[in-house]
């Protein structure tokens, strides 16, 4: 069938890695995300691909659907990217369309190098699409634990858990009153999350598994029913050292900001994408401090975060 499909973007605010291992995660779907447009054009047998941001058509491909790969690109390493998501819909594609060619247009609302879920966005569109399970079809791609799917689904804050290879999710009611002091920095340290996740799961950590869940889950629920900002403050501090003791190192704030007066956290991989940074003064002087470590985008909570709170 023809059509337009939209997912969101992802933030993970808690578990970080641990939701691998079935953690309880708080995570945020984000106002910008991806659409992916279908239409019944072009060769037979043969997809064509073009991905757009900002109104600039950035990637252009063939796809074959005889041998689940791009015979022309421009651009090897996104080629490679989509070419991997593709291979594993291409049944589905002859099933649904026999050899009918097919122009298919995505359109990202972000850089790809921000880490919100270019993957993830387009793994959904993608499901929408041919009407299959994006979980599925997420296990059969990523070593990711599917919460990045569950936001592009989801018109609010979520509570995701892994149960082995399907989720437990749930829009949770996270509007906090002091959200004008919460803002989200790009560090401009693309993370490549399929390596820093092998990393993760390469490391022992089960005797002390089973401990780390029910803390996590605890940080949760004092972060979900934190009503001032010094509550929420004191969770993620609690946070950031669970997670610094398990992959033994310091916090990006011990690390990089430590002369910093509000709190930063890490979102998802450490070291990389974004960061969340409590602060109680003016925006023009929170983008002052972080201009002078070269980051200079910003987002406040209500810029960024998708937050329906009537959707049931």
């Amino acid at each position: 069938m023809n059509g337009q499909f939209y997912s969101n973007g992802k933030l993970l605010l808690t578990a970080e890695y641990l939701v691998l291992k079935g953690a309880e995660a708080l995570a945020l779907p984000v106002k910008r995300g991806q659409s992916l447009d279908v239409q019944k054009e072009g060769l037979p047998g043969e997809v064509q691909w073009n991905t757009h941001y900002n109104g600039v058509n950035i990637f252009q491909g063939v796809f074959s659907l005889e041998n689940k790969q791009f015979i022309s690109a421009s651009d090897k390493k996104i080629s490679s990217f989509l070419g991997s998501i593709l291979k594993n819909v291409t049944e589905k594609i002859y099933h649904t369309f026999g050899s009918t060619g097919l122009t298919i247009n995505t359109f990202l609302d972000f850089p790809f190098e921000w880490g919100l879920g270019n993957s993830s966005s387009l793994i959904n569109n993608l499901a929408a699409w041919l009407q299959i399970d994006p979980f599925e079809l997420n296990n059969r791609i990523s070593y990711g634990s599917g919460y990045d799917i569950a936001c592009a689904r989801s018109n609010r804050p979520i509570i995701y858990r892994k149960n082995g290879n399907y989720p437990d999710y749930k829009e949770v009611a996270f509007n906090p009153s002091y959200k004008n002091n919460i803002y989200f920095i790009y560090t401009g340290n693309k993370q490549n999350t399929r390596k820093e996740v092998k990393k993760y799961l390469d490391l022992n950590q089960e005797k002390e598994q089973n401990n780390l869940l029910k803390e996590l889950q605890y940080i949760n629920n004092e972060i979900v029913n934190s009503d001032n900002l010094t509550t929420f403050e004191n969770a993620i501090m609690k946070h950031e050292r669970l997670i610094s003791n398990v992959l033994q190192q310091p916090t990006i704030q011990e690390k990089t900001f430590p002369d910093f007066s509000g709190q930063i956290k890490s979102l998802g991989a450490w070291g990389g994408d974004f960061i969340l940074a409590t602060w109680q003064n003016s925006r023009n002087e929170l983008s002052e401090y972080f201009n002078r470590h070269n980051m200079n985008i910003l987002f406040s909570w209500d810029e960024l975060i998708k937050n329906e709170q009537n959707v049931k």
